[in-house]
């Protein structure tokens, strides 16, 4: 077992509700190893027109 350190910058998609994003967020972080504690500590607007862009930062166990 390892810990690691990880920030995630991630395109938050159009169609997903605000009260959907903390299962999406555990999703794409499950990619990367099993989350131990992540936060959201940043929301831009994105250059292109794809709406949002989250950055993540996560403790993952792998």
């Amino acid at each position: 077992m390892r810990l690691t350190s990880k920030t995630l910058t991630l395109p938050w998609p159009k169609d997903l509700k605000a009260s959907d994003l903390r299962s999406w967020v555990k999703d794409q972080l499950s990619i990367h190893g099993d989350p131990l504690r992540w936060a959201i500590t940043a929301v831009n607007d994105s250059a292109q027109d794809c709406g949002a862009v989250l950055q993540i930062e996560a403790v993952l166990i792998e």
